[in-house]
């Protein structure tokens, strides 16, 4: 569908055609919504919406036809022309009809499932409000009060603590 989308945007370029444009934007839209569907229904990731976008992608193809049917009926485009980009929208209107027959197979039912499994199963758990509140306990082994704590600011035993009176470096040093 892309294909023919560009093909159509070229011939739609020319000075003899551009001066139609109500012509040019009802073609240009309809090759582009072709291959846009199809683009759009791949992201719902569900194989039954992805179907109906193919649908509106068929229709979108089909008008487009039509409308190659008219540029050539105008001499807009020769009969060498006409019969390249019609047999470029069979071509993908042909390869929509068997995408579609395989989404409403069970083996894409299947696939589909699968993916959507894995997809759960691979995905990082995130905890609930509820589950977040309970990890804010005091009872919970990383309270921010617990004396283990390695970013504790009051560790004594911190070797890192600017205020350690053992600091070769301090400036309130006595021996300066």
């Amino acid at each position: 569908m892309y294909e023919l989308s560009l093909e159509v945007w070229k011939f739609t370029a020319e000075q003899s055609v551009r001066r139609h444009f109500k012509y040019c934007d009802q073609i240009r839209d309809s090759s582009d919504s072709a291959h846009r569907n199809v683009a759009e229904g791949f992201g719902r990731y569900n194989p039954g919406e992805f179907v109906r976008f193919l649908d509106v992608s068929r229709g979108s193809a089909e008008e487009t036809r039509a409308l190659l049917k008219t540029a050539c009926e105008q001499r807009f485009i020769s009969d060498e022309q006409f019969d390249a980009l019609d047999r470029l929208a069979v071509r993908g209107l042909q390869a929509l009809a068997r995408f579609q027959r395989y989404l409403r197979s069970p083996a894409a039912k299947r696939n589909a499932q699968r993916w959507r499994h894995r997809r759960n199963r691979d995905r990082v758990r995130r905890p609930s409000p509820n589950e977040q509140a309970r990890s804010n306990d005091s009872n919970d082994s990383n309270d921010s009060n617990d004396s283990n704590d390695s970013n504790d600011s009051n560790d004594s035993n911190d070797s890192n603590d600017s205020n350690d009176s053992n600091d070769s470096n301090d400036s309130n040093d006595s021996n300066d």
